[in-house]
């Protein structure tokens, strides 16, 4: 990156973010446009989403989202950490990544790779940091379908895998045995083994596909029950 692109005075405010793939990140300005950026960073992004490390904004009680500081010409986005390098009792140090943004441009060849990677990405670190995921629309006023979720809980002492869509994903080979009529959504469950972990990126996939929309349309919102 040729010299640092924040300087000071630089004002903007709180964006989520959606995943990046394809070269591609949407931003939600609470209150504000949704816009859409190629970036030539997009690589780091890419790697660091979904692994619990970005920093998040709330999207409702126990449940966020992952953003970053837009800056108000747009040119710009920092990425925080969620934790601190270091602390103290006066302050904190956080080691933030500046990205530059650009118009769009036509996405790469590697939108469904990356999305499949980074859904499976969110789908470990649910497991190992005890979380669950909701794949939704993005926005700060999105609406509570379509939603696809994921997560681990407890059933007679045993973990069990639970993958959770609404509206049914008809027409899937994987979800069409789980779909029950009159039901507003569809749910798998299986006991929780690597086996059953491994196939929830694909049965998330199969419904996520069937919504009519792009990754960058979408928010991985992370919560703790």
């Amino acid at each position: 990156m040729d010299g640092f692109p924040l300087q000071v005075g630089d004002t903007g405010t709180i964006a989520q973010i959606s995943p990046c793939v394809g070269g591609l990140v949407r931003t939600w300005v609470d209150g504000g446009e949704s816009k859409l950026w190629s970036t030539p960073d997009a690589d780091w992004l890419f790697e660091n989403q979904a692994t619990g490390t970005i920093g998040r904004t709330m999207r409702e009680e126990h449940r966020f989202r992952e953003a970053a500081f837009l800056s108000d010409d747009g040119r710009k986005l920092l990425v925080l950490p969620r934790f601190p390098l270091e602390t103290d009792e006066e302050s904190l140090k956080f080691a933030g990544q500046v990205l530059r943004l650009e118009a769009p441009k036509a996405p790469t060849g590697t939108v469904f790779d990356n999305f499949y990677a980074l859904l499976g990405r969110a789908v470990q670190h649910c497991v190992t940091g005890s979380e669950f995921l909701v794949v939704e629309r993005g926005g700060w006023e999105a609406p509570d379908e379509p939603y696809c979720l994921f997560i681990l809980t407890l059933e007679d002492g045993s973990p069990i895998s639970i993958v959770e869509t609404a509206p049914p994903p008809r027409g899937s080979q994987f979800w069409e045995p789980h779909i029950r009529e009159g039901e507003a959504g569809a749910t798998v469950r299986a006991p929780a083994a690597t086996d059953t972990i491994d196939v929830v990126p694909a049965l998330m996939i199969e419904a996520i596909t069937r919504w009519g929309l792009d990754p960058w349309d979408l928010a991985l919102t992370f919560g703790r029950r």
